[in-house]
């Protein structure tokens, strides 16, 4: 693994988000959240697991209804956060692709911790490393992601993705998205081979 220094210098421009979520979902892959707490804390960790949901002919797509208030981040320029939540429990992280209107965004399923480990076992209450930011439910749950950080962009030093992988075509695996029911047949989840 290499050593991670959080740098803003090395983080995604808007134009990496600007594209459609198939691209992105699978260009973040390799890639580092880093999210800095109001405590000065650092979190970060390498994406290893993203779905792409469509803005057309994807009904599993929270935008597939149209725009609400639950999904209007994902209706906005891309390279902004849409949080939401799942069965009542669980936040989900998701990065809005694509431009204004579109209705697109990348689902974040799973993450490699590399920095503020400790800070992330209080967050999710486990001690497990290997569980710690496996499921979508527990990357957001480990970076503290909340309803509140919906809209928030990812251009500023307290919150952005970074370069830091970039793995060959040939490591990266592309499957039908999981936990889904509507367009399940689309193929569009992207996983590192680790």
């Amino acid at each position: 693994m290499i050593v991670l220094k959080p740098d803003f210098k090395k983080a995604l421009k808007k134009e990496f988000y600007i594209r459609d979520a198939e691209t992105v979902a699978r260009e973040l892959i390799g890639k580092v959240l880093v999210k800095k707490l109001d405590t000065g804390d650092i979190l970060a960790g390498m994406i290893t697991e993203t779905e792409a949901y469509l803005a057309n002919n994807d009904l599993a797509s929270h935008s597939a209804t149209g725009k609400s208030q639950r999904n209007a981040p994902m209706f906005e320029d891309g390279g902004i956060v849409y949080v939401y939540k799942i069965y009542g429990i669980h936040h989900c992280l998701n990065i809005v692709t694509g431009t204004e209107g579109k209705g697109s965004a990348v689902l974040i399923r799973a993450i490699v911790p590399l920095l503020g480990i400790e800070k992330m076992k209080i967050f999710r209450k486990t001690n497990d490393i290997n569980k710690l930011c496996n499921g979508p439910g527990n990357a957001a749950n480990a970076f503290a992601f909340s309803r509140e950080d919906n809209f928030r962009d990812l251009f500023h030093q307290g919150l952005f993705v970074q370069e830091y992988y970039n793995p060959k075509p040939k490591e990266i695996i592309k499957t039908k998205r999981i936990g889904i029911t509507k367009s399940a047949d689309l193929e569009l989840r992207y996983c590192l081979k680790i």
